[in-house]
């Protein structure tokens, strides 16, 4: 008996390589075992397990034809054939579309069921699938997945690698990483589920199922790779199931399917790897030598018997010798800190990967969910954000030809709705017993047009400086509409009113001593004095915090001391678009408890909750009525004595309402597929280009008409001489796009105008 053996790298994020020899050694000590691999590098070629070592030239160099007709003749010959890679099984599918009785991997139509992330074979198991949406969709809408499900989020490749990606930043980097690594655009974010890992490992051959076995991680590198674990028979409920899937498909070989058990119980298939795990042997060990089972049904020769010494395993480094025909490899000259080489893809599977993106793209395609669209949420991956009728009709009222850019443009009507809808809502909700009422915060953005929309829709004004608290005052606000906050509140000095303000916010024990005493001598007045809050368990520099007793106990001395003749109030604020929003939700929560238990413990009624949200747009407006909603009836219930909830949306009120006007300079093609443009504006105009997506648009010269950029391989690179000033990457510009065309940056009306800065205008 021959039996070749790919996927030897035994690093990191190991192959199963090893693991396939040391269980065949032990059921077939007298079979001949080969060693397959593609690089020198993979330290597994020197495990002295394998009788023998085929080592083959890198992916990028291997003539494939002629390689699949040499598999060809050692099947035919005898020799079986156990595939350890995830690409190398997709190859051999392509050169063996029906399967070869020696060739111990699946077919093409059983890897077509489990490809990532729909996974269309796993209906009918206890499993689901997590979240996920195809980064083929519009930034903009990958955007709102990610804030969707609390940027606890990965990023995956279509074969191997997921990030964790926190943010936009993050998000943007790994994604160009990524594409690079494979060759492809075609990525996917999958939401994150908190659990146990497990996996449930099996072998079968020409459709039966041979055995299975349920294994729980109990120890994770820090890529997440099981280090030690405790294995166990499957339940016979999904053991039945499975076995009619694996009939369904026809596989033959090896399997993975790595799942996350929520606390509740939930079953979460993450991905179903169509070879076995690097962790085969750790299942040898208690007795459940799959790999024997697939040789003995594939050449009917029995195995000799494995006897389990436990139920759990565990990983130990061991060194070994290195074969005198292939020492290692010369170490790299040493400059560019070169200390020795990458050990991330010793295997060449991203050359593969991009060989194969060529010769079979049908192969390399992700299966996103036949039933629900190309990104699992019922709508179509083309790249397109839509942008609201109202951009449209504002944007069009514009000038062009007499426009000098960059220039920002203000939404008339679209920032008028805003207002109005926010205004409506707080109407709408407001009670007898709880006033429901909103507050513009002037730092967002503090253009009088958005100042006086906001007075005239019945905003109070919530400033964060005594000039914030002037412009307000000048543009016809009353002290007792605004409301101050802020660790600066008390600068410029000599700006604070006489006259008494609706509320003041303090962000330290320090800052409320410092208002209870100017409250004392007469200096500050206000009708309701209060505190902000720091969020427990997630770092933030502003407000009190509440986390440790003493902490709490000095607030709770400190609170004392307010005027008695005030309200008392509390203001909690945490910006939503950083967070998620179902983080928000549950933070809302938990600082209603503490406010409770502030109340209590102060002796003091909380007649004012100040609520911000630091609230993406779409977030705030679409659906917004019922959370809201939800969001009243919680505070009352928790704060009975409430009397007034100020709602601060003033990033879902000024964001939308400008849009950012900028020229192309020049295009020049860097490749068949790539392009570089650039415009006259810059991150100077568009700070937060870092942090979201915007929505953009081509002005045609010839037609006027508003044309929406979608996903793509251009690069918008701005005016500036300084290395990272880029103002959107992976856009596609409309055909026929030439210099002094101009592009429509939108949603730039929050704190890209308010943080916009000069510079490169001389």
């Amino acid at each position: 008996m021959k039996v070749y053996i790919s996927g030897l790298y035994s690093g990191t994020s190991p192959q199963p390589g090893i693991g396939l020899s040391r269980s065949l050694r032990i059921a077939y000590p007298d079979a001949t075992l080969v060693g397959v691999e593609y690089s020198n590098r993979s330290s597994g070629i020197h495990w002295q397990g394998f009788d023998d070592l085929w080592l083959q030239r890198p992916w990028e160099e291997l003539d494939l034809a002629a390689y699949g007709e040499l598999i060809t003749e050692l099947l035919d010959g005898g020799a079986l054939w156990i595939s350890g890679t995830d690409l190398e099984a997709l190859w051999l599918a392509s050169v063996f579309p029906d399967g070869h009785a020696n060739l111990l991997s699946p077919p093409a139509v059983g890897l077509s069921r489990i490809t990532k992330p729909g996974v269309e074979a796993h209906k009918g198991l206890p499993l689901q699938i997590p979240p996920f949406v195809s980064t083929d969709e519009s930034d903009w809408d990958l955007h709102a997945f990610c804030r969707k499900h609390d940027w606890r989020v990965w990023l995956k490749g279509p074969y191997y690698e997921a990030v964790r990606t926190k943010s936009w930043e993050q998000f943007e980097a790994v994604r160009t990483a990524l594409s690079k690594v494979w060759s492809t655009q075609r990525l996917f974010l999958q939401a994150h589920v908190s659990g146990y890992e497990e996996s449930v490992m099996l072998a079968a051959y020409k459709g039966e199922l041979l055995g299975c076995v349920s294994m729980r991680k109990r120890d994770l590198t820090e890529e997440g790779k099981t280090w030690a674990g405790d294995v166990q028979e499957v339940p016979e409920e999904f053991a039945t199931k499975l076995r009619e899937i694996i009939r369904d498909v026809n596989w033959t070989g090896g399997a993975e399917l790595e799942m996350v058990r929520a606390p509740d119980g939930q079953r979460w298939l993450l991905e179903w790897n169509p070879r076995f795990p690097a962790w085969v042997h750790g299942a040898t060990i208690t007795g459940c030598n799959l790999p024997a089972m697939l040789v003995e049904a594939a050449t009917g020769i029995p195995a000799e018997k494995t006897t389990g010494s436990g139920e759990e395993f565990t990983r130990v480094v061991l060194e070994v010798p290195v074969r005198s025909r292939y020492p290692l490899a010369p170490l790299p000259e040493p400059y560019g800190g070169g200390i020795g080489h990458s050990m991330k893809h010793p295997s060449g599977m991203p050359a593969l990967a991009e060989r194969l993106h060529k010769l079979h793209p049908h192969l390399m395609t992700a299966n996103a969910g036949a039933e629900n669209g190309t990104n699992g949420n019922g709508s179509h991956a083309n790249g397109y954000a839509k942008v609201p009728d109202s951009f449209v009709h504002d944007l069009k009222q514009q000038d062009y030809a007499k426009m000098e850019t960059p220039s920002f443009l203000f939404l008339d009507t679209t920032a008028a709705d805003l207002f109005e809808r926010a205004s409506t809502l707080a109407r709408n909700l407001s009670t007898p017993e709880t006033q429901i009422v909103n507050g513009y915060s002037i730092k967002t953005n503090p253009d009088e047009r958005l100042i006086k929309l906001a007075l005239d829709s019945g905003f109070y004004a919530e400033a964060i400086s005594l000039l914030e608290v002037q412009k307000a005052l000048q543009i016809g606000f009353k002290p007792e509409q605004v409301i101050l906050n802020g660790p600066g509140k008390w600068w410029p000095e000599g700006l604070m009113p006489k006259e008494r303000m609706h509320a003041v916010f303090c962000d330290s024990i320090a800052d409320l001593k410092r208002v209870i005493a100017a409250a004392d001598r007469g200096e500050l007045k206000s009708k309701v004095f209060g505190v902000r809050l720091r969020t427990p368990s997630i770092k933030s520099r502003f407000g009190i915090p509440v986390e440790t007793p003493d902490d709490f106990a000095a607030l709770i001395d400190a609170i004392a001391l307010l005027p008695r003749d005030s309200s008392f109030g509390v203001h909690f604020h945490m910006a939503s678009s950083h967070i998620g929003v179902g983080q928000w939700w549950h933070l809302y929560g938990a600082m209603l408890r503490w406010c409770r238990s502030l109340e209590k413990l102060a002796g003091r009624q909380i007649e004012v909750l100040d609520i911000g949200g630091g609230w993406f747009p779409d977030d705030w407006h679409e659906g917004r009525e019922d959370d809201f909603t939800k969001a009243v009836q919680q505070a009352r219930a928790t704060l009975p004595n409430v009397r007034q909830i100020i709602s601060e949306p003033g990033k879902a009120m000024a964001q939308p309402s400008m849009a950012l006007a900028m020229r192309v300079l020049e295009i020049q093609d860097i490749s068949d597929d790539t392009t570089e443009a650039v415009v006259d504006g810059s991150i100077a105009e568009l700070p937060q280009y870092f942090f979201y997506p915007h929505r953009i648009l081509r002005r045609n010269g010839e037609t006027g008409e508003l044309e929406p950029l979608r996903r793509g391989k251009t690069r918008l690179m701005g005016r500036l001489c300084m290395e990272h000033d880029e103002v959107a990457a992976n856009v596609e510009l409309p055909e026929g796009t030439q210099p002094g065309d101009v592009l429509i940056f939108c949603d730039a009306g929050g704190y890209d105008r308010s943080m916009s800065y000069v510079f490169g205008r001389g």
